[in-house]
């Protein structure tokens, strides 16, 4: 469950090197802050990106998140347009707390991969819509094994960039990435495994989708974009994260040693 109201550390996001390549990025959120950013603030450097890298797409805004849900009769029907997903695709509003590490992450992954991020949610309001009884005044007592996958990538995913397929060892057993001839580069799309990383020292498990990107090998702001829309691909196919699964299982142990 995400927290509000938590400190301000400006140094946070130096705690893992997995984190580095988004440094230059979020910059605007962490450089010689005293104190956490405004909800315009991340507004804006998500605007500024998508600018940048897919101007056609949706503007979406940071908003305070609604309360929880209350009513004052049990047989008011759902409004989709008030979860959250809801508000994402039909209002272009993400909720967001202030002075949360958790959202502030989900930020960060929003400006770094604003197409893929959008996949996701639109993905998910569409299981949502499918799941939901018309005039329905409560919602189902469990999730689609669809919205258990696209949740789990959410909030656990990332991307396993490769040069070519062959490189990687079979999926059985567990291989340290910096043994392989040329490393894979691991890029992180959850926002609670960023979280995980900077605040927990337990392993960590995330769900990796693999991406072959030839023999181009790119770094920083270059390697987002492309992730970013190799990973909306995939999301856009209504074949996959059907249920929950991954390309590869990637274990993070402290000090974070990435092993698949």
């Amino acid at each position: 469950m995400p927290k509000s109201g938590q400190q301000w550390d400006p140094q946070f996001l130096s705690r893992s090197s997995l984190l580095t390549v988004f440094a230059s990025l979020a910059a605007p959120l962490t450089h010689g802050r005293a104190d956490w950013p405004s909800l315009e603030q991340y507004t804006a450097l998500a605007e500024a990106r998508r600018l940048a890298c897919c101007p056609d797409g949706r503007q979406v805004a940071f908003s305070p998140a609604a309360p929880k849900r209350v009513r004052a009769r049990r047989d008011t029907p759902i409004d989709p347009s008030q979860l959250y997903d809801g508000r994402i695709v039909l209002r272009g509003e993400v909720p967001c707390l202030h002075a949360s590490y958790h959202d502030w992450f989900n930020a960060l992954a929003w400006a770094s991969f604003p197409r893929a991020k959008r996949a996701v949610h639109e993905r998910q309001f569409e299981a949502l819509c499918d799941w939901l009884v018309p005039s329905a005044s409560r919602l189902p007592n469990r999730r689609t094994r669809e919205q258990d996958a696209l949740t789990l990538f959410d909030e656990g995913g990332a991307a396993l960039v490769i040069a070519r397929a062959e490189e990687l060892p079979a999926a059985s057993g567990t291989t340290d990435l910096n043994e392989l001839r040329c490393a894979p580069q691991l890029v992180l799309f959850g926002h609670a495994a960023m979280e995980h990383l900077v605040f927990d020292s337990t392993p960590v498990r995330i769900a990796a989708m693999v991406l072959e990107s030839g023999a181009t090998r790119r770094e920083g702001v270059a390697l987002l974009d492309w992730v970013d829309a190799a990973l909306e691909l995939r999301l856009r196919d209504t074949h996959q994260f059907r249920q929950p699964s991954a390309d590869r299982l990637v274990v993070l142990q402290p000090p974070h040693t990435a092993l698949v």
